[in-house]
Order: structure tokens, then C-alpha cells, then sequence
């Protein structure tokens, strides 16, 4: 949350600046400049973007996408926890999904790190299906497959109908298991924040791109 205020108090302030610096009262600095040329071209301005979540989306799907993650939370603050959670709307989703872990644990006396998550598809498209939150682990949503797509009948993976790259996943149940061992028969699928497969290496070794790798 702190993050999202962050964010928005970025955005306020700069285009209220902006709006000066095209009236002439203040000067138009280079950043400033860069974000009148970012809009002009639908563009995200890089002062949003240095302070923002990971997102590829031109500026006007960027902002359709900020209003929902913005109403996503809100609507957490002031109803409470959601019975699914939108997993590309977080900041930070490794974070989130250390929270369910360690959610487990303390219920169940477990170590942590000794859990780790199994991945169960469930019948249900979206957030309006899933009615009561499970008793352990979380539901996620908006999760999309690249390349490949979950067929709903025969509940396997199967090729990309033609001309689609993306397909919405149905709803994903993670739930934490002691020691989890994978189905050999599973494809261990890598989840990523956005479809660009580069990013900084952390301190894990990984890109910072990168969420999870899970079974399906």
C-alpha cells in the first residue's frame, strides 16, 4: 500500500508540475519534458515507471491497468480479505505468496521453510465464481499461459488455438504442503511478472522478472 501511495503521490505531483510547465510558470525540466514527449506517443513517462510496478503496457492500457490494481486494494482495505486474490496486481507477488506461507506455517506449527506449494486448477474462471476463500492456501487469479493454453475439458495443457499467444488461466488454488515432492508426470511451468524474460539478478539468482516455478 505504502508503494501504491508512493505512486500515486508521483503522479499527482508531476502532472500537476507539468501543467505549469506548459502555462510557463515553472521551468520545463528534462524530465518533465520526457513525460509531455511519453504522452504524446502513449507512452508510460519514465517518472511514473522508476517508482511503479513492472508493466509493459502503452500508456493508455497502463492506466486501465493502475485503476484496477487501485480499486483492487481499496476494496481489500474497506471489505476485508478477498476470497481470491489477484496475483498480477501486487508489487511484489514473491512477497505475497511468502505471507500464504507463512500464514500455513503458524496454523500448523510448520516450518517454513519446509513448504512449499502445489498447484491445483480449479472449475472456476474468475473472482465472481469462487464463493467462500479455501481453508488453506489462497485462490489466484489473471494468471495467463504463453504459448500453450489449459483445456477445460480433458484438464491438460494443450498447443495455443491459432493466432493466440495468451490465454487466461481459470482460477489457481496454491496450497502449502510439508516436504512437497512434484508429480514427475506435472510440467513445471515458470511464472513471470511480465512477458519480458530479462531482468536484474537478485539476490536468489534469479531475474527479477521471475515469480515461481509451479506444476500443472
Amino acid at each position: 500500500m505504502d508503494r501504491f501511495n508512493r505512486l500515486i503521490n508521483t503522479m499527482t505531483s508531476t502532472l500537476k508540475e507539468l501543467r505549469k510547465a506548459i502555462k510557463g510558470l515553472v521551468v520545463m525540466s528534462a524530465d518533465l519534458e520526457e513525460m509531455f514527449t511519453s504522452f504524446q506517443n502513449n507512452a508510460t513517462p519514465g517518472l511514473w515507471t522508476r517508482v511503479a510496478y513492472p508493466c509493459l503496457k502503452p500508456l493508455a492500457s497502463w492506466f486501465k491497468d493502475y485503476l484496477r490494481r487501485v480499486e483492487f486494494f481499496k476494496s481489500w482495505c474497506e471489505k476485508g480479505q478477498p476470497s481470491s486474490f489477484w496475483l498480477p496486481g501486487f508489487y511484489y507477488p514473491q512477497g505475497f505468496m511468502t505471507g500464504a506461507l507463512q500464514t500455513h506455517s503458524r496454523r500448523y506449527a510448520l516450518p517454513i521453510d519446509k513448504l512449499d506449494f502445489s498447484i491445483v486448477i480449479k472449475n472456476m474462471e474468475g473472482a465472481e465464481d469462487v464463493g467462500e476463500a479455501p481453508e488453506d492456501g489462497v485462490y489466484i487469479t489473471g494468471l495467463y499461459l504463453e504459448a500453450g493454453r489449459w483445456d477445460r475439458r480433458q484438464k491438460k495443457l494443450k498447443p495455443s488455438n491459432p493466432g493466440e499467444m495468451m490465454s487466461l488461466m481459470p482460477i489457481v488454488h496454491m496450497l502449502p504442503i510439508l516436504d512437497y515432492v512434484p508429480n514427475p508426470a506435472d510440467y513445471m511451468a515458470p511464472l513471470y511478472k511480465t512477458n519480458l524474460r530479462a531482468g536484474v539478478l537478485n539476490t536468489t539468482g534469479l531475474i527479477s522478472t521471475f515469480a515461481l516455478c509451479s506444476g500443472a
